[in-house]
């Protein structure tokens, strides 16, 4: 599954360092921050769970704040990931935790329960893993997580790994090591491809590193944020885009979607703190200017709309978006926009 969603008006974008944003928000499991959102959001969960737990807790809290109804989906799921993992471990033993083990899981999960790949990325019913197991078909998380879990069962040394707009798993107890891509059934791409394909960019903060559970929880934890934020949810969507950015603090796009939904909830001052964090870092990042700008002019910050958009034209000098936030920008402080071509900006000196 592509790691997010894209949201109405207002694309995501990737991040910047956690530390510097902490600085407005402090977001320790251990403060009192999700009191202070005047509402109920999504509970932090213990980073101890294991996440088989933390998939159920969230499906869980998921499905009944919005009203879904599971028709007993998510007991028979559970039911038989427990009960396809005991039976690996019987009839593999010991070898269960090597490359026999990954290859069985992936048994499992494309043949005995014919799981396909779902180009829906931004459907829930492609997320959860209950849901993808009951549609047969899961976008690239929630496949993953499915494999990851039933890895979990046995300590199979199967891991997650993150990058923009993707996810997979990777196959490596220190000696053998190799990518499963649960978009085409785990075939084995090198490194190399993923490079090339997700981080031949410069997208900041990628290492395409093995996760841990707690950071693969946090991953689930940023595409629950994208859908309350879909939804309209800004509440859910702040305590979902604060766990994920606790868990995974190099995580590209939740920093940002944590901005758009302090926005989308009211909270000006935070929503722009964090995005001008993020802008003086990395004024070149893809509609990061647009986003910034967007609430900046909600805010009637048109100077501060000013100075983002005529910086992330230097960038982006035909950027369609970002000449209409600048046009709107001078019409809204009296300004002339006749600086303004088609192919982008020739001079903005006369804004003032």
């Amino acid at each position: 599954m592509i790691l997010y969603e894209r949201l109405p008006k207002r694309p995501l974008f990737p991040l910047l360092l956690w530390s510097l944003i902490a600085v407005f928000f402090g977001c320790s499991r251990h403060d009192s921050h999700y009191a202070d959102l005047g509402e109920t959001g999504f509970k932090p969960l213990h980073d101890s769970l294991t996440l088989q737990s933390a998939c159920i807790r969230l499906s869980s809290d998921f499905m009944a704040r919005y009203g879904y109804k599971d028709s007993g989906y998510a007991v028979r799921f559970y039911r038989d990931l427990n009960r396809f993992s005991d039976s690996l471990i019987r009839v593999l033993g010991s070898s269960a935790r090597t490359t026999a083990g990954a290859a069985a899981i992936l048994d499992v999960v494309y043949n005995n329960w014919s799981i396909g790949f779902d180009s829906r990325d931004t459907a829930i019913e492609t997320l959860l893993p209950h849901m993808v197991y009951r549609s047969k078909k899961g976008a690239c998380l929630g496949v993953s997580l499915i494999m990851l879990m039933l890895a979990e069962k046995f300590h199979c040394p199967l891991f997650g790994v993150v990058l923009p707009g993707h996810f997979f798993c990777r196959f490596d107890n220190g000696t053998t090591r190799y990518n499963i891509e649960p978009n085409k059934k785990g075939m084995r791409h090198p490194d190399r491809y993923y490079r090339e394909k997700y981080l031949s960019s410069g997208t900041p903060g990628y290492d395409a590193r093995n996760l841990t559970t707690a950071s693969t929880v946090g991953v689930l934890y940023y595409n629950l944020g994208a859908q309350c934020l879909s939804r309209r949810d800004p509440i859910a969507a702040i305590s979902c885009f604060q766990e994920s950015v606790r868990r995974c603090p190099g995580f590209a796009e939740a920093h940002g979607n944590l901005a758009l939904a302090w926005a989308q909830r009211g909270v000006t001052d935070s929503a722009l703190a964090v995005f001008e964090v993020l802008f003086v870092a990395y004024p070149n990042l893809a509609r990061l200017a647009e986003n910034y700008g967007e609430v900046a002019m909600e805010a009637k910050q048109y100077r501060r709309a000013l100075g983002v958009y005529q910086k992330g034209l230097e960038y982006f000098p035909s950027d369609t978006a970002l000449l209409s936030g600048l046009g709107r920008v001078c019409k809204s402080l009296g300004i002339k926009d006749s600086t303004i071509t088609k192919v982008g900006v020739k001079s903005l000196s006369g804004c003032r």
